[in-house]
C-alpha cells in the first residue's frame, strides 16, 4: 500500500513539473549574468577576438571592447552570425539586442537581424518566421537601449544564431539575450496529417510547424506544443486559426498523430483541448485509439480506447482527459474517429516521467505464430486454452487462490486491530505535556479546545479529522500544540560550539532571518542569554505594551481589540531558549536519502526533492516509512563569503532547527561530510502557487482559500512574536500536502519557475519586486511590517487561483515606478485591483496592508485572527 501512495505522489509531483505553462517561460537564460560560459558564443568572425569577440556580445555588459563586431560589413546578403550554444532544448520566447556602447565612443548597432536555430531532431538550421510571416526582426536605433522582440510563435532549439541584417552596407556590433526556459516536457516531435482548409477560408492547418512538410507533416514541433489555447470560435484572426482540423471526407482513414518524446516515459494521462462547434460540424472526436512503442517501429498490441459522450447542448471547447494507466513508451500514437465532419484540435499535453529500467523494443511477430496464438475472428466469446479435463490444474488454481484469500483475511484483521489499539492507548506524550497544552492551545492549536468534567483539556478536532490520521505517510499532525512536540532528535550531544554571534544577513536561511530593527531578538550577545533577557523583559513591561498595542490597534477597522503581542509570547522566547540550549540536530545519512527532481538552484546551493527512510516524527520517533523531503546543498567551489557560511552551518540550522510550529518547514537533520548539506521538511504536493495554478476552475471554494490562508498567517504570527523576517513570501515559498496543510519554506527563490517574479533594482540583487514592500525596494529594509506587506500580496495570489501576476497590467518599470510614489508620499500609488471573488472585508484587510507607514499596517497576529473568525462561516472542500 505505501508503495502504490508514494508513485502517486510521485506522479501528482510530476503533473505540475512536466506541465509547462509557456506564459511564464519568459526568464534570461544567461548571457547577460554570465551562467552561459565564453565556449558556448561563438561568431562566424570577430574583427578582433581578443576585444570585439563573441564572448563580449553579452547584454548591459561592457566587456572589453563592449560587445562582438564581425569581421565584415553587414548587407542584406550577410552571412555572419553570432551562435549560442544552449546544449538542450530550450523554449526560445523572447531576443533582446544592444549596439556597442563602448563607454560613449561607440556608434555601431544592428537596425535589424534575423534568427535561426537548430535541436537535434531537426538537425539542420532553420530560419524563424514570425506569425505574420516575417523573418526580419527589428533592432536597435541607438548604441546603448534594448531592443526585445517577442518570439511569436516561440523557437523550440538547442542552439540559435543572431544574423545581422541591413539593406545598406554599414558596420554593426552586438550584445544580445535570449530569454525563455528549458523544454521539460519531453516532447522531440510529432507528426500527423496536414490540416484542411474550411469553406470560409480558415486555414487549420499547424501553420507554425518547424519540420517536414507535405501531405504529412514530420519531425518538427508547432501549434499542438506550444502552449497557446483555442477559443470557442472557429475563426479567430483573419489569415490563421489557433486550431489544427481535419474533415471526414478528405481523408480514407481517421487522422493519426504521433509523439516522440527524448526518453522512455511512464504516462499516466494525456489531455486533448477540442472544439465543440456542432453547430458548425465540429464534434469532439467520439473515440480515441492509443498505443505505445519503445522502439518507434511496431506499436505494442492492446492500445488504450476511450470513447466520448456526445454534447450537442454546450458548444464550449473543452479539455478531454484520458488516463493512460502508467503505459511505457517512447512514442505514442494517438488514432481520433470522427462523430461529425470536423475534428479540431488546440494542444496536446501530456502528464508523464522518466521510465526507470531498461526496455527493448517491440518486435514484429510472425504472421503464422499469430494465427496460433489467436483465435480466428468471430463474434462469439474466446475459447479458453486451459486443460478442462485435468483436475490436478483446477486443484492449483483453486489452492492458489484460497490461500490468497486468506492472507489477505489475515492482513485486514491485523491493520483493523492495529488501529484498535492505537485509539485505545493514548501516547505517553500527550500525558506528559497536558501542563503545556492548557497554557498554549488557545493562542497555537488551530483546532478548538474543551473542558471535560474533570478539569483536563482535550483537543478539540475538525470531525473529518480521523484520530489515527497522524500515522498515514505523508501527513503531519494537524492538532499538536506549538510545544508538545520537539522539531528535532535530542540524541545527540550539542554540537554548537559558541552562539556569540548573530545571525547573518543573508538570504541562505530557508525561511527566516532575523529582522534588523531597532530591538532584535538574536544580537551580537550569547544567544541564550539574550533570548532569557528578551523574555524577562517582555514580562516586566507587558501591562504597558499590552495598553500601547491596544491603542494603535484600534485606528484600524478591521483589527483586533485584544493586545496585537500574544499573551503568552513570553512562554515562545522562554520555549525557544530551551529548544536552543537543548537541540541536537541529528546526523542523516546521505545513503537514506534518494534524489528525485532538482526543485531550485542558486547562488548558495542546489535544493533537490528526494525519498528518504528513517525520518524522525514530531514526538522523536523514527519513522520506518519513507517520505518526500527537501535536501539543501551548499556550494563545493565556495567563496570567502561562502567559506563563511559553511562554518556557520551547524549554528544556523541550530537555530531553525529550534523554531517549532506547525506551518514552518522543519529541519529533519544534517549531513555534515562534504557537500554540506540540512535536509527540510516537504509536502507531497508541491508548492502552493503551481498546485494553485494547475487546479480545475471552481475546484477550489472560498471557505478552503481561507483555511489555506489562515495557516500561512499563523506561521508568519509565529515568526513575528520571535522578530524575525521571512523577506520572500509567497505561495511560490509555500508548500501544500494533503487536506490542503500549509507549510512556509523558501524553496521558490531559487526555482527556475519562478525566476520571471524576480527583478534587479539598481544593479542590486534580484528582488520579488511585486511582492517587496516600497520601502525595502528602494531603501532596503526589511521588517516584519515588510512581510505583512507580501502577505497581502499573496493573499491576491491565493483568491485569483494564481492565475493572474500582482500588478499584471503593469511591466517591471512601471511597478516601482508605482512603489515611488509612496517614497515621494505623493497620493499617486495605486493599490493591486480587487479581484472578482474577492471578500470586499479581505480587500480592505490588504489596503491596510499597504499602507506607506509600516506602524499602521496590521500585526500577524491581527491578521490571523481576523481570518480565524472569517473562516468560521465558510465550509472547506
Amino acid at each position: 500500500m505505501v508503495p502504490c501512495v508514494v508513485a502517486l505522489l510521485l506522479l501528482a509531483r510530476a503533473l505540475l513539473l512536466h506541465a509547462l505553462d509557456i506564459s511564464q517561460c519568459i526568464a534570461p537564460l544567461g548571457i547577460e549574468s554570465g551562467l552561459i560560459p565564453d565556449r558556448d558564443l561563438t561568431a562566424s568572425s570577430s574583427f578582433n577576438d581578443g576585444n570585439v569577440g563573441p564572448q563580449n556580445g553579452r547584454l548591459n555588459q561592457e566587456i572589453k571592447g563592449g560587445a562582438w563586431c564581425p569581421k565584415s560589413q553587414i548587407t542584406t546578403e550577410s552571412t555572419e552570425w553570432l551562435e549560442v550554444d544552449l546544449h538542450t532544448v530550450h523554449v526560445i520566447t523572447g531576443a533582446g539586442t544592444q549596439g556597442r556602447f563602448g563607454n560613449g565612443q561607440g556608434a555601431e548597432y544592428a537596425e535589424a537581424y534575423v534568427l535561426e536555430y537548430w535541436r537535434p531532431k531537426l538537425g539542420k538550421w532553420v530560419r524563424y518566421r514570425a506569425a505574420d510571416g516575417q523573418e526580419i526582426l527589428s533592432g536597435n536605433t541607438n548604441t546603448y537601449l534594448e531592443k526585445k522582440n517577442h518570439l511569436e510563435p516561440p523557437i523550440w532549439a538547442s542552439k540559435i544564431r543572431f544574423i545581422p541584417y541591413s539593406s545598406h552596407r554599414r558596420t554593426v556590433c552586438m550584445r544580445v539575450e535570449l530569454y525563455g526556459c528549458y523544454w521539460s516536457v519531453g516532447i522531440v516531435s510529432y507528426s500527423m496529417p496536414k490540416g484542411d482548409k474550411r469553406s470560409n477560408g480558415v486555414e487549420l492547418t499547424d501553420m507554425i510547424y518547424d519540420g517536414q512538410w507535405g501531405d504529412e507533416l514530420r519531425g518538427g514541433l508547432g501549434q499542438l506544443v506550444d502552449g497557446q489555447f483555442g477559443g470557442d470560435e472557429i475563426r479567430e484572426a483573419a489569415k490563421t486559426s489557433a486550431w489544427v482540423g481535419w474533415r471526414n471526407d478528405s481523408r480514407p482513414n481517421p487522422p493519426v498523430i504521433i509523439f516522440e518524446f527524448d526518453k522512455v516515459r511512464e504516462f499516466s494521462a494525456v489531455h486533448l483541448y477540442c472544439n465543440n462547434k456542432f453547430m458548425r460540424d465540429v464534434q469532439v472526436f467520439s473515440e480515441a485509439i492509443i498505443s505505445f512503442s519503445i522502439g518507434g517501429r511496431h506499436f505494442q498490441d492492446e492500445p488504450i480506447r476511450y470513447t466520448t459522450n456526445e454534447d450537442n447542448i454546450f458548444e464550449s471547447s473543452r479539455n478531454v482527459s484520458i488516463k493512460l494507466h502508467h503505459r511505457i513508451g517512447k512514442w505514442v500514437r494517438i488514432e481520433l474517429h470522427f462523430s461529425a465532419r470536423w475534428i479540431l484540435i488546440s494542444e496536446v499535453l501530456f502528464d508523464s516521467d522518466v521510465a526507470q529500467g531498461n526496455y527493448t523494443p517491440e518486435i514484429l511477430k510472425p504472421t503464422g505464430a499469430k494465427d496460433k496464438t489467436k483465435a480466428p475472428p468471430t463474434k462469439d466469446l474466446p475459447i479458453s486454452t486451459a486443460h478442462q479435463e485435468d483436475p490436478l490444474y483446477m486443484a492449483i488454481v483453486v489452492g492458489v487462490l484460497t490461500a490468497l484469500v486468506i492472507l489477505l483475511a489475515v492482513a485486514v484483521f491485523l491493520i483493523i486491530h492495529r488501529h484498535r489499539h492505537r485509539k485505545c492507548f493514548a501516547s505517553p506524550l500527550a500525558k506528559t505535556t497536558i501542563a503545556q497544552k492548557r497554557t498554549v492551545a488557545d493562542n497555537y492549536n488551530p483546532c478548538g479546545t474543551s473542558m471535560l468534567p474533570d478539569n483536563k483539556m482535550i483537543i478539540d478536532c475538525p470531525l473529518d479529522v480521523k484520530s489515527d490520521e497522524y500515522q498515514e505517510p505523508y501527513q503531519a499532525l494537524k492538532c499538536a500544540p506549538y510545544f508538545s512536540y520537539s522539531t528535532v532528535l535530542l540524541e545527540m550531544k550539542d554540537f554548537v560550539k559558541d552562539s556569540n554571534t548573530a545571525l547573518s544577513d543573508s538570504s541562505n536561511y530557508d525561511y527566516a532571518v532575523p529582522e534588523l530593527s531597532s530591538a532584535p531578538l538574536l544580537t551580537k550577545r550569547r544567544l541564550a542569554d539574550s533570548l532569557s533577557d528578551r523574555a524577562t523583559e517582555l514580562v516586566s513591561d507587558h501591562m504597558e505594551t499590552l495598553d500601547l498595542d491596544t491603542r494603535r490597534s484600534a485606528a484600524g477597522s478591521i483589527r483586533s481589540k485584544h493586545s496585537t503581542r500574544s499573551p503568552s509570547q513570553q512562554e515562545v522566547l522562554i520555549d525557544l531558549k530551551r529548544r536552543l540550549d537543548n537541540t541536537n540536530v541529528i546526523e542523516f545519512p546521505r545513503h537514506r536519502l534518494r534524489m528525485i527532481s532538482k526543485l531550485a538552484e542558486g547562488a548558495f546551493g542546489t535544493v533537490y526533492v528526494a525519498e528518504a527512510d528513517g525520518v524522525p516524527e514530531y514526538n522523536g520517533i523514527i519513522s520506518s516509512e519513507k517520505r518526500l523531503v527537501a535536501v539543501k546543498f551548499l556550494c563545493h567551489d565556495a567563496s570567502a563569503k561562502e567559506r563563511y557560511i559553511m562554518e556557520d552551518f551547524e549554528r544556523d540550522v541550530r537555530i531553525l532547527a529550534a523554531l517549532s510550529s506547525p506551518h514552518l518547514a522543519r529541519v529533519l537533520g544534517a549531513c555534515r561530510s562534504p557537500p554540506l548539506a540540512v535536509v527540510l521538511e516537504y509536502l507531497e504536493l508541491g508548492d502552493l502557487c503551481a498546485f494553485l495554478r494547475t487546479s480545475p476552475p471552481g475546484s477550489v471554494s472560498t471557505g478552503t482559500l481561507l483555511h489555506i490562508t489562515t495557516q500561512i498567517s499563523a506561521g508568519m504570527h509565529y515568526l513575528e512574536s520571535l522578530n524575525f523576517v521571512h523577506r520572500d513570501l509567497a505561495t511560490r515559498n509555500c508548500l501544500i500536502g494533503k487536506g490542503y496543510q500549509i507549510k512556509i519554506s523558501d524553496f521558490g527563490t531559487d526555482n527556475e519557475t519562478y525566476a520571471c517574479d524576480y527583478y534587479k533594482v539598481d544593479g542590486r540583487i534580484p528582488l520579488p519586486l511585486r511582492w517587496a514592500a516600497w520601502e525595502s525596494v528602494l531603501r532596503g529594509k526589511y521588517t516584519t511590517k515588510s512581510d505583512v506587506w507580501a502577505f497581502a500580496v499573496t493573499l491576491h495570489e491565493i483568491f485569483t487561483i494564481c492565475r493572474r501576476r500582482p500588478y499584471e497590467h503593469l511591466t517591471e518599470a512601471e511597478v516601482l515606478e508605482n512603489l515611488s510614489h509612496l517614497q515621494a508620499d505623493d497620493g499617486l500609488f495605486e493599490c493591486i485591483d480587487r479581484c472578482p471573488g474577492l471578500p470586499r472585508d479581505i480587500y480592505e484587510l490588504m489596503c491596510e496592508c499597504w499602507r506607506r507607514d509600516e506602524l499602521e499596517r496590521p500585526t500577524f497576529a491581527e491578521i490571523h485572527l481576523f481570518l480565524q473568525r472569517k473562516g468560521l462561516g465558510y465550509a472547506t472542500s
